[in-house]
């Protein structure tokens, strides 16, 4: 199986871990890990099929059960505590904490460097330099602005670059080319600040214009009305989180990519029913 350092739901760590176990071990079973790590066969089974959380005190019996190393015990640590996140920030510092375990480099924004954030194309021409080559040419710049969609100026994109140069996530290399200096971006203590706020809402607007800019091949925008108990909220959350994380995978394992998209998950309500002023 891969390294646990290739997974970012623990949940999929602990299926393919256990499978690999029985492979190596005969007459495997639940019943059999719950005992070694002081558990229950049920809940670990529910675990697995990512129905609960795993209980914190099972991470490190856990770890010791499979064997994991101390980089490899600390790494499957954050992993269990991201997935149990229950806020973006909370997800966002332990899954700092697992790159860095891993040994990447992560570029924090102070508040400063938050002006990053003020338009929706510096983000956009970010990704565009780390998927080809650009120069420090008036054509590149043509090139870049013509890319974004929708089309941004090319004084614009100038602006973006010299600002992405100037936050040291860019640099020049020998040839001429510009290069992604930093991989992963993180607002750190800011995360719900005043200049993300605004990067979100650009980013909704322009998920409606593309209704009308964009062909539906090129898209998926869908919509769905449904009612919950405000107390599921926190479960409804989490789903939202894991797909968001399978797809930042799947975008990381990527190659040879030509498009830079925005996924944007919306959930809000749109009617609250008050029950303690209804009828008695």
């Amino acid at each position: 199986m891969n390294p646990i350092f290739d997974y970012t739901d623990y949940r999929a760590w602990l299926r393919d871990a256990f499978e690999n176990y029985k492979k190596e071990r005969c007459a495997v079973s639940w019943r059999y890990m719950a005992s070694k790590i002081g558990g229950d066969p049920g809940n670990l089974l529910r675990v697995a099929q990512g129905k609960i959380q795993l209980s914190i005190k099972y991470i490190q019996p856990t770890a010791e059960f499979f064997g994991l190393n101390e980089k490899e015990s600390a790494y499957w640590t954050e992993l269990v505590l991201f997935g149990r996140a229950k806020s973006d920030k909370e997800a966002l510092d332990h899954y700092e904490k697992m790159l860095s375990i891993k040994g990447v480099s992560i570029k924090r924004l102070d508040a400063k460097e938050l002006e990053f954030y003020r338009h929706w194309y510096s983000n956009a021409i970010r990704s565009l330099l780390g998927i080809d080559a650009f120069r420090d040419t008036e054509e590149s710049y043509k090139r870049l602005a013509e890319s974004c969609t929708p089309a941004i100026s090319v004084r614009e994109a100038k602006d973006a670059v010299k600002l992405l140069k100037d936050l040291k996530m860019i640099k020049l290399d020998a040839e001429g080319f510009w290069y992604v200096t930093e991989t992963f971006v993180s607002t750190g203590g800011n995360w719900r600040s005043e200049a993300v706020r605004r990067f979100q809402e650009d980013t909704i607007a322009l998920a409606g214009q593309s209704l009308s800019r964009h062909k539906p091949p090129l898209r998926d925008i869908s919509t769905a009305t449904m009612t919950f108990n405000r107390n599921m909220i926190g479960l409804v959350r989490e789903r939202i989180q894991e797909f968001r994380r399978e797809l930042l995978r799947l975008s990381n394992e990527g190659t040879d990519d030509d498009a830079v998209y925005q996924l944007n998950v919306q959930l809000f309500p749109i009617a609250l029913l008050d029950k303690k002023g209804g009828e008695g």
